[in-house]
Formats: C-alpha cells, sequence, structure tokens
C-alpha cells in the first residue's frame, strides 16, 4: 500500500497531553491509506465512507479518514501522551472529523 502526504494540513501539540492534525489529501481515497501498526475498521461519518486506525502510531493514538470521494479522504490524527488509550485517541479524532466533515465538498 502506498503511502500519501499532503501539504493541506495542519498540526499541533500540547506537551504532556496530546498532539492532533487534520489533513486533507486530495491524490488519494481512504482505500490508499496505510494502517501503520494498526488495523483499519471500516466506519461511516454522516453518510460518508470512513475508517478508524487504532492503534497507527503504535498504544495510545488513532487516525480517523474520511471520504471525500473516491480519489480524495480527509484525515484527522491524535497521539496521547503519558497516559490513555488507543479508544481515547479515536474519540478525539472522530470529534475532529465530526467538526470538519460539513466542510468538505461531497465528491461524486
Amino acid at each position: 500500500m502506498e503511502t500519501y502526504e499532503s501539504d493541506n494540513g495542519c498540526g499541533t501539540a500540547k506537551r504532556g497531553y496530546a498532539s492532533v492534525s487534520i489533513y486533507l489529501v486530495p491524490e488519494a481515497g481512504i482505500d490508499k491509506l496505510s494502517p501503520g501498526q494498526g488495523t483499519k475498521v471500516p466506519s461511516n461519518l454522516n453518510g460518508r465512507e470512513a475508517v478508524e486506525i487504532p492503534g497507527d502510531a503504535g498504544t495510545d493514538a488513532c487516525t480517523v479518514a474520511v471520504a471525500v470521494g473516491p480519489n480524495a479522504r480527509m484525515t484527522a490524527s491524535t497521539t496521547l501522551e503519558q497516559t490513555g488509550t488507543n479508544e481515547e485517541a479515536c474519540a478525539l479524532s472522530r470529534e475532529i472529523a465530526e467538526a470538519a466533515e460539513p466542510k468538505l465538498p461531497r465528491g461524486n
């Protein structure tokens, strides 16, 4: 599976708590997303195809990817520092994805 990066996004970190990021990847759909150390779990977000990847960057991490079309996606990722679980990281990633999803265009 190929890895696709994007300059269309941002990230931030709060020392001792977490780092979070959100990216738009216009050249690859969620099927091209590598699960890293985690496993892709099919999901749905407001009628859009999505996947959650708990443990993508090891423990205490999660990425939620939302289809913007067959060849584009948005990813929201969280990595918790010190303490936390993959489930807690996924809850934060879902919250970010849910806030951003209404602003995404609908794919064909």
